[in-house]
């Protein structure tokens, strides 16, 4: 609950901050490829595949310089898990076809964006995550992490259309860090936004 309380205390200021001067919102939609490893390998314990990861939000935008702006908001993802335990000849077909579950997190993007050029773009910064699903079969991936990217953008008046493909690595500063073999998430995506200027 108190990780809770602070990001959104974390939020709030950063709308604060926008709120001083004229912002731009975004709306987006994203899908990516994902992988789920562990930090450290181990043998015997089965696998974990993380499949058809969607992503929606909203950013809230402020330009900082001539091609420099800042960005925060807030994104929520879900996919499929499935675990794959390690064969038992003795265990029957049900424990060896593994179980699907459900992956649901809550993201906090905090990002600067450099234009390049006329229609491109470079961002990279902080993602604070709170994973909201409950699984033991793979290691929570609340924590800090991180996204880069490299994207397009067409202004039309007030509008300003985006395409942003990116990497993300998820957990690298965990909120519980008690195991070496961690799992820690990592997508490679895209997303079609739409922002509007106020």
């Amino acid at each position: 609950m108190k990780k809770i309380i602070v990001l959104v205390c974390l939020f709030g200021v950063h709308f604060g901050i926008f709120a001083q001067s004229t912002l731009e919102v975004k709306g987006y939609l994203g899908v990516s490829s994902t992988q789920l490893a562990r930090k450290a390998d181990l043998v015997g314990v089965g696998g974990v595949e993380m499949n058809n990861l969607t992503e929606f939000g909203f950013l809230l935008s402020k330009r900082i310089s001539q091609k420099l702006r800042f960005t925060a908001g807030v994104g929520y993802s879900f996919s499929e898990v499935k675990y794959q335990p390690p064969f038992c000849s003795s265990c029957g077909e049900e424990f060896n076809s593994g179980q699907i579950s459900d992956f649901k997190m809550l993201s906090f993007p905090i990002y600067a964006e450099y234009t390049l050029g006329k229609y491109f773009y470079a961002a990279a910064g902080p993602i604070i995550d709170l994973e909201l699903s409950n699984e033991e079969t793979y290691s929570d991936q609340s924590g800090i992490g991180y996204l880069i990217g490299l994207g397009a953008r067409w202004q039309a008046e007030k509008f300003t259309f985006s395409i942003f493909p990116n990497y993300k690595r998820h957990g690298m500063i965990p909120f519980d860090n008690s195991s070496k073999f961690k799992h820690v998430l990592q997508e490679i995506g895209v997303q079609a936004g739409v922002r509007y200027s106020f």
